[in-house]
């Protein structure tokens, strides 16, 4: 168990293994113990953290988003341990669309989940005002009715949002003299609303609700006063063009900022907000995951594949081509530079190169000088490449035949052209457990209040034009069963904290209650100290499990391909399933290694991503400081380099995991030596390896994205009518990680 100290005298083997083998150990031990149990102990981490993610996470938060009362559309809700069923409730809908024209008052226009989203018949148009059907009104949820009239109007649900028609049938008015004067206001407009008016004036019945209802911010329902049009579970309010001309006119000048259409500014921009994006882009990978899959797993593998069968025919074709390209451009880029500079075109050649390039790229005399020196640079570049090709065109061919001998193992085993199946299956589980859970858990947290800090909303009044106040109190009084419930709980916010939460002495059934009804509030979730630990644990998990995956089909392939090697290619001195073989071996004796190995790299990348974490959100420092810039940029420099460095290592050390048996850090040591003392050899092998396969992953990548773009345009994902659940915001993240995936498993 111990670095390499645990190494010991290999038994020579018998006479049927006498191995040809002089360089591949066949008796083998466990190496790095400690390290599996670690990373065993670490996956045992991640389940509870699985377990947390689903205990605590609702994707639908993500997907149809939390209304003003706290409650995640399309899902079963609990209120103070009684269901609240908003199943089929999936659309998020402005209850005051007016609220919008506030350019502060985006993120505290109240929203419940409805249904759908009114349009057609259920507007209350101008030319229907007043408006008497119940259809063309919606109301916050029963449960949280305005005007204390929760338990007094008979016969409607808890989560009823249309019970307009119903507020007829109340019979006690508790609002004393305020409906009075409200009353006399009314009354005061003319028309169809002083005939109302005379009717409240001798029965004052339920009916005076209906008419409070009429002008938004009055009363416990609100006109559908704008067509709307569902986008993404969002019931956006379709403003028409005329009416901040309107607004203007009717209020003579009050509203007169609205004039630039700040309305559909200041919507949009919380739409394009950052985190509202992000929230979105979660959503569609779980939406996408069949595209990421097919178009990033499937496609990736299938291509890996060919790109094999061309390496196996055409290696050593496209490594001199690939050598000729970058040659011949390094000599037409010298030839452009020199044109550009002015010291070719006057004799008969540089005369038909001048032709032949395009008639505009003749230079100032000013700039023929700054381009005589990049023409220099250039030729001494295109020079020492076209030198260093000829001083090493014998390791390139050694480079060739390295490709070409690879080539050769993989038709002398081609059980080895499937082995990809099984990291791949490992990757599919990888990538699948890992979206669900963060979904999960970036959907979790606590809900927050976050009130307002310059005090009371400014929203648009119809008191601007009517008379009639509709300014909304921010005292919120509760019904004998409410006050029952919350046993004397104040309704009073308190002070907001720096960061502008407050609601902060309640439970979150009374947060969710209070806020809710609380016009300078609006609620969110927000993640806790311990699920952003949780995050990072989970995210170096992501990136330990992928090293570990990555270390383990080097480690087989590595040994099958030892196997072939070894054996000059006699399949008599072979066993019989190589791959197999190999294949043991690693799962029976290397994996503690391969786990320590991936844990170095693992934790490389960790920081660096805690340091592109830290460089965005000291932006602001940094541009005031300029040595602050210059050192984050050094350190993130750095850092990309030990990252590489260390791949390179560890690529090599399991290499000689798979032939010597070694444990990590003795198989590190040993493949560092052999590095330094072939260093020329090695690079040109590895460059020449290192291009090929290069290219194969960008090719890969590519085609994985064209499938996935091709998926993405089908209506199953593009159609918001048709298929509601599939419709993917933008498919630009969900085409991405397929191109990383088939990356990656390219």
């Amino acid at each position: 168990m111990g670095c390499c100290g645990d190494e010991e005298e290999h038994k020579e083997p018998d006479d049927l293994t006498r191995l040809h083998l002089q360089g591949l150990v066949i008796n083998r031990r466990c190496r790095d113990i400690l390290c599996l149990l670690l990373f065993i102990v670490f996956w045992a981490g991640m389940f509870v953290i699985c377990g947390i993610a689903f205990k605590e996470g609702e994707p639908n938060r993500l997907i149809y988003g939390v209304d003003s009362y706290g409650m995640t559309c399309g899902s079963k809700n609990t209120f103070f341990n009684a269901s609240f069923d908003l199943t089929d409730s999936k659309n998020m809908y402005w209850i005051d669309p007016l609220s919008l024209l506030s350019p502060t008052g985006v993120m505290y226009a109240k929203t419940i989940c409805s249904p759908g989203c009114p349009t057609g018949t259920q507007v209350c148009s101008k030319n229907d005002f007043p408006c008497e059907s119940g259809d063309q009104f919606t109301c916050p949820y029963y449960r949280f009715a305005e005007d204390s009239l929760y338990g007094r109007v008979p016969g409607v649900d808890a989560t009823d949002i249309t019970y307009w028609t119903q507020l007829a049938s109340v019979t006690n008015v508790s609002d004393g003299g305020a409906a009075a004067q409200f009353v006399a206001s009314v009354k005061g407009l003319g028309g169809a609303f002083a005939i109302k008016a005379s009717q409240l004036e001798s029965n004052l019945s339920g009916r005076y609700y209906q008419v409070q209802s009429q002008f938004p911010g009055n009363g416990p329902c609100y006109p559908n006063l704008f067509d709307t049009k569902e986008f993404f579970f969002r019931c956006f309010p379709v403003f028409p063009g005329n009416l901040t001309k309107e607004l203007v006119q009717k209020a003579k000048g009050v509203v007169s900022t609205l004039s630039d259409n700040s309305v559909v500014k200041e919507v949009s921009s919380q739409w394009q907000s950052n985190s509202q994006k992000w929230a979105r882009y979660v959503g569609d990978i779980s939406r996408g995951i069949l595209v990421i899959v097919i178009g990033g797993l499937a496609g990736g593998l299938v291509m890996s594949l060919l790109w094999l069968v061309v390496l196996r025919y055409l290696g050593g074709v496209m490594v001199w081509l690939a050598i000729l390209f970058v040659n011949l451009s390094c000599i037409g880029a010298c030839l452009f530079a020199w044109v550009k500079a002015g010291y070719i075109g006057n004799s008969g050649i540089g005369q038909d190169i001048v032709d032949a390039l395009p008639g505009d790229i003749n230079p100032s005399s000013d700039e023929q000088r700054t381009w005589f020196w990049v023409a220099v640079t250039f030729s001494i570049v295109a020079a020492l490449v076209l030198l260093i090709t000829l001083l090493c065109i014998t390791r390139i061919k050694i480079a060739v035949a390295c490709v070409k001998v690879a080539s050769q193992a993989v038709g002398a085993m081609p059980t080895i052209i499937f082995f990809p199946f099984i990291p791949f299956i490992f990757e599919i589980g990888l990538i699948i457990y890992w979206v669900a859970v963060t979904a999960l858990l970036y959907s979790a947290g606590d809900l927050t209040a976050w009130c307002r800090p310059e005090g009371p909303s400014a929203t648009f009044s119809f008191a601007q034009f009517t008379n009639v106040s509709n300014v909304a109190s921010t005292t919120q009084t509760l019904t004998s069963a409410d006050a029952a419930m919350f046993n004397g709980t104040s309704a009073s916010a308190g002070s907001a904290n720096a960061s502008g939460i407050c609601y902060t002495n309640f439970t979150t059934d009374e947060r969710a209650f209070f806020c809710g009804r609380d016009p300078n509030c609006y609620l969110s979730y927000k993640w806790n100290n311990r699920l952003k630990y949780a995050f990072i644990f989970h995210f170096f998990g992501l990136l330990w499990t992928n090293q570990v995956i990555i270390g383990f089909s080097c480690v087989t392939i590595a040994g099958a391909i030892a196997h072939f090697y070894w054996s000059r290619g006699d399949s008599v001195n072979m066993p019989t399933f190589p791959v197999l073989t190999a294949l043991k071996n690693t799962v029976f004796y290397h994996m503690g290694s391969i786990c320590f190995g991936g844990f170095i790299v693992a934790l490389i990348q960790l920081i660096r991503a805690m340091l592109e974490y830290l460089d965005r959100k000291t932006k602001e420092l940094q541009a005031q400081n300029k040595c602050a810039e210059w050192a984050m940029c050094c350190v993130k420099c750095c850092m990309w380099c030990i990252e590489n460095i260390v791949k390179f290592i560890n690529r090599n050390a399991y290499i000689m995991i798979a032939v010597k048996g070694q444990g990590y850090c003795c198989a590190a040591f040993s493949a560092v030596k052999l590095l330094i003392t072939n260093c020329l050899r090695v690079a040109v092998v590895n460059m020449v390896a290192d291009v090929l396969i290069f290219l194969g992953k960008i090719s890969v990548a590519a085609t994985a994205g064209v499938i996935a773009y091709a998926m993405t345009e089908a209506k199953y994902y593009n159609s918001p009518s048709k298929y509601p659940d599939t419709y993917l915001y933008s498919p630009v993240l969900v085409i991405a990680l397929s191109a990383m995936v088939a990356f990656v498993v390219a």
